[in-house]
């Protein structure tokens, strides 16, 4: 996963930009990859209300727009103190997903807090995340707390689309890196039957088929990664619930921005709230 493109990170001062900070520091240690802070002036558009702030992670803080040189010189000491060597501090006005985005074209990947500094934040998180991870051309990771901080397994949502080809060989070039353990999982929700006919062998033959896709979906998988260690299975539950209980034992969950069937439009609607808001470690969304 070695580039020359640096790891892009909104920042606003609060604990959750101090946590997506901590991420990328580790991140940079570990693969030498530089970090670039961006602290944004955010003037919002009328849709929004009309607010005028300094944007975060994934939403808006209660402070004037602005000088945000302090901001940048408290992340400037906080990778120092990380022992990151290389970091570029840099501030922009505007709106806060156009600047991102911006910024986001010269990055490998554009690492965003789970929320934003001030009461706003929540109320944000879903539109301005899921905006970047759809019109990001890097991956886009949201770092939420981790249940266990010890973890070492990949998570990795498979629906046999292109874009969750990618999610899963991003996990597995990650985890030739780290030594983790990469678990791929297809899930589905079981709609409850309408008629007396439904059987446990109508379940068997939708179970195989979904068996044979994440089959199809692995297949040359361990060719092109044969150091990795790779697990899979299929969940019939609700794809978020599914993401979401995998994420409890993991260190990230790897996800498409597009999908099929009931992963289509991962970042764009309701598993996507599910995700974002409940996933219990840091969330990678690929394109």
């Amino acid at each position: 996963m070695t580039t020359t493109l640096p790891i892009l990170v909104a920042y606003d001062g609060s604990a959750d930009a101090e946590r997506a900070l901590q991420w990328s520091a580790a991140e940079s240690l570990r693969t030498g990859v530089p970090v670039r802070v961006l602290a944004v002036n955010a003037v919002l558009p009328p849709t929004w209300g009309g607010m005028t702030g300094a944007v975060g992670m994934a939403g808006m803080v209660d402070i004037p727009a602005g000088d945000s040189s302090a901001l940048l010189e408290r992340a400037g000491k906080t990778l120092s103190e990380a022992g990151v060597g290389s970091a570029t501090l840099d501030q922009a006005t505007g709106h806060v997903v156009d600047e991102l985005l911006r910024a986001a074209d010269s990055a490998s990947s554009l690492v965003v807090g789970s929320h934003g500094h001030g009461r706003t934040g929540e109320a944000l998180i879903g539109s301005v995340s899921q905006h970047l991870a759809r019109h990001a051309t890097c991956p886009v990771v949201v770092v939420r707390p981790a249940r266990d901080p010890g973890a070492r397994r990949i998570v990795v949502g498979i629906d046999g689309s292109p874009s969750s080809s990618a999610a899963l060989d991003y996990a597995c070039r990650r985890a030739e890196d780290t030594g983790e353990t990469v678990v791929a999982i297809h899930a589905w929700r079981v709609h409850a039957p309408s008629t007396d006919v439904w059987s446990s062998d109508a379940r068997s033959v939708d179970s195989d088929e979904r068996e044979r896709l994440l089959s199809e979906s692995l297949a040359g998988v361990r060719e092109d990664h044969p150091d990795v260690r790779l697990e899979h299975g299929v969940v019939a539950v609700a794809p978020g619930q599914a993401l979401v209980d995998a994420s409890a034992g993991a260190s990230l969950v790897v996800v498409g921005s597009r999908g099929l069937g009931f992963f289509s439009g991962l970042l764009l609607g309701s598993v996507s709230q599910v995700v974002l808001h409940r996933a219990e470690c840091p969330v990678a969304v690929v394109r």
